[in-house]
């Protein structure tokens, strides 16, 4: 029986969410954690995927082409928590792309698959900004802006950069997060306006620190970003106590990650970050190095 496999790696937002979606650039990372997928053809014991996944293995095999989604079984497995922030649905239509390309014989640029697996992504968030998907599949740190055309390239850090992931143990839902925003920010663009160009501004001097490895610089960066997406509204009192927690626990800067309204939180460690998980392990977040 033919078997396709793909891969997509989970990303953390840096610096420039909800602002990229407004014009402004922003800095995304991939996780070594990763959603794996394995498609075939689906036998007579095998249940049909559930509707929501269903609609992404139809707008996968849409994507791709050529590859009859409705008779196919989807396995998935993988260790990226879901809902908070990490990119797991991008995770999941960048494996989803690359099994059904490897069940036809296929391959693509990541270029290629970036673009069809963000049509994936919409069943998902409606109007993804292609961020999420080109981290997914590119790996690696990368200077994102949404174009259109999008565009995005590696950004080479002068030194290993100590990144932790902390989880606030709320899970949130990214469409209904940017989508109020967007909405603010339609109503009252005087206000958002210039909260979106500041944001722009610190993505921009983010990556001069992180090219020149200038951390303590950074890490004022991502807590000014966090202050900033706090007063647009996106950021909730758990995400708030997990930041003042991190810089408590010895974090240069801490910021929330992704949509907000819950997930995930990042970190950027002094030194070794394995001394901040297991502090902020103390304190009882879930935690781990990036």
């Amino acid at each position: 029986m033919r078997e396709g496999r793909g891969a997509g790696n989970g990303k953390v937002i840096l610096l420039g969410e909800h602002a990229v979606v407004h014009g402004q650039p922003a800095i995304a990372t991939s996780l070594l954690r990763e959603v794996r997928v394995t498609v075939r053809e689906r036998g007579a014991a095998d249940r049909p995927p559930p509707p929501e996944l269903r609609a992404a293995l139809d707008a996968a095999a849409g994507a791709v082409g050529g590859v009859d989604g409705s008779s196919l079984h989807v396995g998935i497995e993988g260790d990226l928590p879901i809902a908070v922030g990490l990119g797991s649905s991008a995770a999941l239509a960048v494996a989803l792309v690359r099994a059904l390309l490897a069940l036809d014989g296929r391959s693509g640029s990541t270029v290629e698959i970036a673009r069809r697996a963000n049509e994936v992504e919409k069943v998902f968030h409606g109007t993804p900004s292609g961020i999420d998907t080109a981290t997914a599949a590119s790996g690696g740190l990368l200077w994102f802006e949404a174009g259109p055309p999008p565009h995005w390239e590696a950004v080479r850090p002068g030194a290993p950069l100590a990144l932790v992931v902390a989880l606030s143990g709320t899970r949130h839902h990214t469409g209904r997060a940017v989508g109020g925003l967007r909405t603010r920010a339609e109503a009252s663009p005087q206000v958002y306006s210039p909260i979106f160009r500041a944001i722009g501004e610190l993505v921009r001097s983010g990556r001069d620190a992180i090219e020149s490895a200038s951390w303590p610089l950074l890490g004022e960066i991502l807590s000014m970003n966090h202050e900033l997406l706090r007063a647009s509204g996106v950021s909730t009192p758990e995400l708030d106590r997990l930041v003042e927690d991190a810089r408590a626990a010895g974090a240069l800067g801490a910021k929330l990650t992704g949509a907000g309204g819950g997930g995930a939180a990042i970190a950027l460690a002094e030194k070794a970050p394995d001394d901040l998980v297991e502090r902020l392990r103390a304190r009882g977040w879930e935690a781990f190095v990036a």
